[in-house]
């Protein structure tokens, strides 16, 4: 019995719920080991870098070498690199902790991207399980902040990718076998042919992605700080509004993801990422962010799936789903470096956590246009 479609999810189920303490704390473990906002916005940048050139590198030699390697040694090496942000109690030693972090949390993702791929697994579902899992790490994570410490909502998250480790390593992932009837010299100067191509098919998708995500990363750098300083939530409630935007990410994900065109699901996206940027400016208290998570958890679930879905179906025909959905992870890594700079712009100007929120949204819109152009208007023929 094949029970891949199985395992899989679980895994990425297991390993989102580890990276939301990542995401949603350590701004807030940042902070009380005394770094300031300056600082906690250069930390960004070593990870982001690190994240970007892992995620590259491990998404093509997925595809020249197999799949199931990188999924174990990311996953294993993950659960590390989370519990050690407990230790660092300097600037320079938490950069090396987001260095280290950025390496491990590269490695995996394409890779199980490619087995989906691989195994014909929707990719809106799969994602579907990605948002609950974040929802889940969020909700826990939250939770033991709240009541214990923030240190061992790190120690937690780890135990989250040990599992998922445990699990891709006994259970059947169901990867497709690379075959060795070329050389490694041939199969690896077929992949970086097939990269030139991969990014000349791809770079619309890959340009507007970082234009959207990179803005809204100069929002999330301070998000936890916006959420616990200006609108007073403590960390559980803070994992109430995380969990909100997952649930409703699932909810999408799951019954629309994959029923669309993905070009005009990344479109309705765009606009309506815009919208949920800018609801945020107007909220006051707890319920009206948890409101606005609704509005962001659809947008991103049409725009995530529809941009994912997009590059995985040109690329299943050439086998390069692996090195595709790597340099969409690589975007999505640029992002978190792009965000760090606006955000420090944007604060140094302003002190107000909501300028970049503005902005955003502005960014956001503009770059949904671009995409409409390009997409559609650029290739209408011209009527005589």
């Amino acid at each position: 019995m094949d029970n891949s479609k199985f395992d899989l999810p679980s895994i990425y189920f297991l390993s989102n719920s580890g990276v939301v303490v990542v995401f949603s704390y350590l701004i807030l473990l940042l902070k009380e080991r005394g770094m300031s906002e300056n600082e906690i916005g250069l930390l960004a940048i070593p990870f982001s870098v690190s994240l970007v050139i892992s995620s590259t590198l491990f998404g093509k030699m997925s595809d020249a070498r197999g799949r199931r390697p990188f999924l174990l040694i990311g996953l294993f090496t993950s659960s590390i690199t989370t519990v050690f942000y407990i230790f660092p109690d300097t600037f320079w030693s938490f950069a090396l902790a987001r260095i280290f972090s950025g390496i491990t949390l590269g490695i995996f993702p394409s890779s199980i991207i490619g087995i989906a791929s691989d195994r014909k697994i929707k990719i809106g579902k799969l994602s579907s399980f990605g948002s609950i899992g974040w929802a889940t790490g969020g909700l826990i994570g939250g939770f033991i902040a709240d009541y214990f410490n923030l240190e061992i909502a790190f120690v937690i998250a780890g135990l989250f990718y040990f599992l998922a480790f445990l699990t891709a390593y006994v259970m059947n992932t169901g990867e497709k076998i690379v075959s060795y009837q070329i050389t490694t010299t041939q199969r690896n100067l077929q992949i970086e042919q097939n990269y030139l191509k991969v990014i000349k098919q791809n770079w619309l998708v890959y340009m507007i992605l970082i234009l959207r995500h990179g803005s809204a990363n100069s929002i999330w750098i301070f998000w936890a700080l916006f959420l616990n300083e200006d609108l007073g939530l403590s960390t559980s409630q803070i994992g109430v509004v995380q969990a909100t935007n997952m649930l409703t990410q699932f909810v999408f994900m799951r019954t629309t993801g994959d029923k669309f065109d993905p070009a005009k699901m990344f479109i309705l996206g765009g606009f309506g990422s815009a919208l949920a940027f800018y609801t945020f400016v107007t909220a006051d208290n707890f319920i009206q962010i948890v409101l606005t998570q609704v509005i962001l958890g659809t947008s991103w679930a049409f725009f995530y799936v529809g941009g994912l879905r997009n590059v995985e179906r040109k690329a299943h025909m050439d086998n390069t789903v692996a090195t595709a959905t790597g340099l969409f992870n690589a975007s999505l890594s640029i992002c978190q470096l792009v965000g760090p700079f606006l955000a420090l712009y944007l604060y140094s100007i302003s002190e107000d956590y909501t300028l970049s929120m503005k902005v955003a949204a502005a960014i956001t819109v503009i770059a949904t246009i671009i995409y409409i152009f390009f997409e559609f208007i650029r290739k209408r023929p011209i009527s005589s």
